[in-house]
């Protein structure tokens, strides 16, 4: 016990050291010091290998002779083959080791007789190695309890090390994130904060900080609009998106057309941008008591002109982007449009190049998706069709950014809001609020979902009993609106709404399709019956009632399930 007492005590003061000071070096100092004096041993260092792996340098060191600083090759003595092989080595007597070159000796001019020498390894990393030196009492040789003891030392200072550097990089990854959200905030404040009814804008970024930018400001009765994308990452296209910005703004006030705008903003940037970083840039100008709207594509996203009845056009790139070379407001093409009774909406690559399904939804797909919006307030429609993008799809590329501006909501437009609501029934035979609501895209694939969502929901209410022909119905149904209700290419959904009465279990499917011809519904011959078209025979086989109707300017399929009597 008097042996093995004085051990754990040493150990006990290293570890306790190690875990408790934030000074790596002064910490293994002290640890040399602690075991040097416990084991007796006239010199004691710490050799660290370098980040390549070629070199051991001296980092702590006790003794007659300082050789901290001292490098010698990551292979060289016994201190390099210690450190490749991750083993002990015990030299009793040096004079008889055939690994001991004295080379170090030589340089220092120090003689060694017996070396204790371990590696500090931990987590697959090799650190170095520890290594002591003759031994002051006795014979002048270190014994195995030294050995063993000098061990314990070389697991405890790698483990300091591991923990230290695990600080070190918890410190740097919070200082990055508080550095992130800084530049968030900042960021957003570079986005517009007031927002007319004619224009409304919306960024999702992928990360904390977005590489696109939007903005608009009011000009002498008219509004200048922008939608930008800087090439390239990190702080330098934060820096030159910082600077678009406020060449927008600033040369916006002397500008009269948006060719004269852009062809300032290049300019400057030409001047001032470096590493080859370019901005591609739609930039108008829109006169919202007149409708009238101009603009000119500087290498982005071809910007889109949504009419009232769901027709569409893209106004692709006239001109390089900005900040490559110079160019006049006269050599630029500018667009022009009425948007008294349409939209035109600018749009980042993040939202066409999401991937929904296995394929991109690409920028006729954002068309259809905006364009079933139209008699929705501009706002509700650009949030509704960034969020169904940002919640549906299953690879996000990058920052989801759109921008719109145009005419009020349109009551004449094609009534298919594309994430509307569902219209209540009758709050007679329906009382709002409905006990369950689904949602789904009229996707063929969202029918697992929903099916899910169904047993779950219904399994131990008083629509148990009914639930498989609930369910197969709601199949049924909701394939037949996808396949003949939604024209191909159209993106839309099926809302699912479901009151429980002591009696029935009442529910109401409604779609964002087309208005289709009720009177046209009809079920089909027996014999005409086939596999995943079963339709309203196999429907109204199954509940007690089917109604076909419209309401509140969509398609609407009601179904009642009366509930076995006890």
């Amino acid at each position: 016990m008097s042996v093995v007492n004085p051990q754990l005590d040493i150990i006990y003061r290293m570890m306790s050291e190690f875990v408790t000071s934030a000074d790596i070096a002064k910490t293994i100092y002290q640890g040399l010091s602690f075991i040097s004096e416990e084991v007796g041993a006239e010199a004691a260092s710490f050799f660290h290998l370098s980040d390549d792996q070629k070199t051991l340098r001296c980092e702590a060191c006790i003794g007659p002779t300082d050789i901290t600083g001292l490098e010698i090759a990551a292979n060289q003595g016994i201190v390099g083959a210690v450190t490749q092989s991750n083993e002990m080595r015990f030299v009793r007597d040096a004079a008889k080791d055939a690994d001991f070159t004295g080379a170090v000796d030589d340089q220092t001019g120090f003689h060694t007789r017996s070396m204790i020498c371990v590696p500090v390894s931990g987590k697959g990393r090799h650190y170095g190695a520890l290594q002591l030196i003759n031994k002051t009492g006795g014979d002048g040789f270190f014994s195995d309890n030294d050995a063993a003891l000098v061990s314990v030392f070389g697991t405890s200072a790698a483990l300091a090390l591991t923990n230290s550097q695990l600080a070190l990089q918890m410190v740097e990854a919070n200082a990055l994130k508080r550095d992130l959200q800084m530049a968030a905030r900042v960021q957003e404040s570079l986005f517009p904060d007031h927002a007319p009814d004619y224009i409304s804008g919306v960024n999702i970024p992928k990360k904390g900080v977005s590489g696109d930018l939007f903005d608009y400001v009011e000009r002498h009765g008219k509004v200048f609009f922008c939608m930008a994308d800087v090439s390239g990452k990190g702080t330098d296209a934060a820096l030159v998106m910082a600077q678009t910005h406020s060449l927008f703004r600033a040369l916006s006030k002397q500008a009269s057309t948006p060719a004269e705008l852009a062809a300032a903003m290049n300019g400057e940037l030409v001047e001032t941008a470096s590493n080859g970083m370019f901005v591609t840039a739609i930039i108008g100008l829109y006169d919202p008591q007149s409708g009238d709207m101009q603009c000119c594509n500087a290498g982005h996203e071809p910007g889109l002109l949504l009419s009232a009845n769901g027709d569409y056009r893209f106004f692709e790139a006239s001109l390089q982007p900005l900040g490559i070379m110079d160019f006049e407001a006269g050599d630029i093409v500018t667009e022009t449009a009425s948007l008294s009774e349409a939209r035109f909406f600018c749009y980042s690559d993040g939202l066409t190049e999401a991937e929904y399904e296995g394929r991109m939804i690409g920028a006729d797909r954002l068309a259809r998706i905006l364009s079933t919006q139209m008699d929705l307030p501009l706002a509700a429609q650009i949030r509704n069709s960034v969020d169904a993008v940002h919640a549906r799809a299953s690879r996000l590329p990058d920052d989801l950014t759109l921008l719109g501006l145009g005419c009020p909501p349109l009551a004449h437009a094609t009534p298919t809001p594309a994430l509307v609501k569902a219209a209540q029934p009758d709050a007679e035979n329906y009382p709002a609020p409905a006990d369950f609501d689904f949602s789904m895209l009229n996707e063929i694939s969202e029918l697992r979902r929903i099916r899910t969502h169904l047993r779950d929901s219904l399994t131990g209410t008083k629509a148990q009993a009914r639930l498989n022909d609930i369910v197969t119905a709601i199949d049924e149904a909701a394939q037949n609106i996808i396949r003949h209700a939604f024209p191909d290419n159209m993106t839309g959904t099926i809302n699912i709404s479901i009151w429980l009465t002591e009696a029935a279990t009442k529910i109401s499917l409604t779609d964002t399709a087309p208005l289709i011809d009720v009177s046209s519904i009809k079920p089909r011959d027996l014999d005409d019956l086939r596999e995943g078209g079963l339709g309203t025979h196999f429907i109204t086989s199954l509940s007690e009632a089917a109604e076909w109707s419209h309401r509140g300017g969509q398609n609407t399929l009601d179904l009642t399930f009366d509930h076995p009597k006890d």
